[in-house]
């Protein structure tokens, strides 16, 4: 078949991608960035889309020429700067989907997401169902496939799962009341592959879920254990004390941290595998053998305990730029600071330039550190910043290398947060 696929190097719909090349699909892969398409196959027409941006029939029509199959993959958990639920589950797809049955597509196929029914409240699940209930009102064969939380390699939501399960402490909101049935990847795609089935009966809405459910509490604690851990203390937390804490997830740099999540989680996720097992001619796979049972490798220990490190070692760099500045203005004596420029050479009119100068930058680079604008550009300025630093004292003043105090001493740890931050910024989900 010659499919559409939308969402190509997502962590769905990566997998998706395998698995259609595998069964000798002809596959027009839809993503922002058709370089990072980690399959070269000959079968793969990279086509570059960015959802935020696909709103109209008309940008749509002109690539599903002779596309007999559109599979949907686009999702968010939660919205940034540039990307809103309304436009990427809503706006787009349906404009995709229109388009699909103006060109004749045969069938599409909607990653949707459990919850996303009569009783969405969350802006994520009632974006999702405006896309599934456009869908359904068109005659051509459809399914809507709804995931509960989706397991296995690259899933966003494993990373931040077991990130929780690290800390010594879960903070359970609602007292634990809500279940999880997750599910593994290999499994959606596994329906989304029965989907295809040209015998398949068509215009169908499938929970996708894990044989059975599980308590949000069990689930860290089985997650801890594979991390290798001893159980941690928990603490139940009423609901609007977990609303008011997620509020810090954006503060963080943490925006799956939200109050649509707690809201969601407590709603709870969980549904019949019956219909799931009648498509796949098999029970779903068991979170126990296919995660609980299986070690944490090092590298997902380091991540897991790291993963709540990283926005604290964001506010640590920027409260010693800010420290430095308003220390240089405010309290620190200026007459030693201008000695200190003497030294180095800097007298009359420009030493108070450029101590003024430097301990307003320290502060611009604090606030911006805060801010979040462009963090891998920020620590690499901040990095030649700091060896300019350096460099500059070490040669004017290299006594500062045996000051007891160790003021460039210090500098070397510093850099290397610098570094630490910068490469773990570049690691996005």
């Amino acid at each position: 078949m010659n499919i559409l696929l939308t969402g190509a190097t997502g962590f769905i719909g990566h997998a998706v991608l395998r698995a259609l090349l595998q069964d000798g699909h002809q596959i027009t892969a839809c993503c922002r960035k058709p370089e990072e398409l980690l399959s070269k196959s000959g079968n793969i027409k990279p086509f570059r889309m960015d959802f935020t941006s696909a709103g109209s029939i008309e940008q749509w029509l002109p690539q599903l020429n002779g596309i007999d199959a559109i599979i949907n993959c686009v999702g968010i958990i939660a919205e940034s700067k540039g990307q809103a639920f309304a436009q990427l589950h809503a706006q787009a797809p349906i404009a995709l989907f229109n388009a699909g049955a103006q060109a004749g597509v045969k069938k599409i196929i909607q990653i949707s997401a459990l919850g996303a029914n009569a009783e969405a409240e969350s802006a994520y699940h009632l974006t999702k169902r405006a896309a599934d209930d456009a869908l359904r009102s068109l005659s051509t064969a459809w399914f809507i496939l709804q995931p509960s939380v989706v397991y296995g390699d690259r899933a966003q939501s494993s990373a931040l799962f077991h990130a929780l399960a690290a800390l010594p402490v879960h903070l359970l909101p609602d007292g634990n009341r809500q279940l999880l049935q997750p599910i593994h990847i290999d499994d959606v795609v596994a329906s989304v592959c029965k989907c295809l089935e040209a015998s398949r009966p068509a215009q169908k809405t499938l929970a996708l879920v894990g044989p059975s459910p599980i308590a949000y509490a069990d689930l860290l604690q089985n997650l801890r254990h594979r991390l290798g851990k001893p159980p941690a203390r928990t603490l139940a937390l009423p609901y609007r004390f977990a609303l008011a804490a997620a509020g810090f997830g954006k503060c963080l740099g943490e925006p799956i941290l939200s109050k649509d999540t707690i809201a969601m989680l407590s709603r709870g996720n969980s549904a019949d595998p019956g219909e799931l097992t009648a498509l796949l001619g098999r029970p779903p796979l068991g979170i126990n053998r296919q995660l609980f049972e299986k070690p944490a490798s090092q590298a997902e220990r380091w991540h897991a305990q790291l993963y709540f490190l990283k926005p604290l070692l964001r506010v640590g760099i920027a409260w010693v730029w800010l420290w430095s500045g308003l220390t240089s203005l405010f309290f620190y004596p200026h007459e030693l600071s201008y000695q200190l420029l003497a030294a180095t050479g800097m007298t009359g009119v420009a030493a108070p330039i450029m101590l003024y100068g430097l301990a307003l930058m320290d502060i611009a680079l604090g606030l911006a550190t805060l801010s979040l604008h462009r963090p891998r550009t920020l620590m690499s300025a901040q990095l030649r910043i700091v060896l300019l630093y350096t460099l500059a004292v070490s040669f004017t003043l290299p006594e500062f290398w045996l000051h007891p105090f160790g003021p460039l001493l210090k500098n070397i740890p510093f850099l290397l947060c610098l570094l630490i931050y910068r490469l773990l910024e570049g690691e996005k989900p």
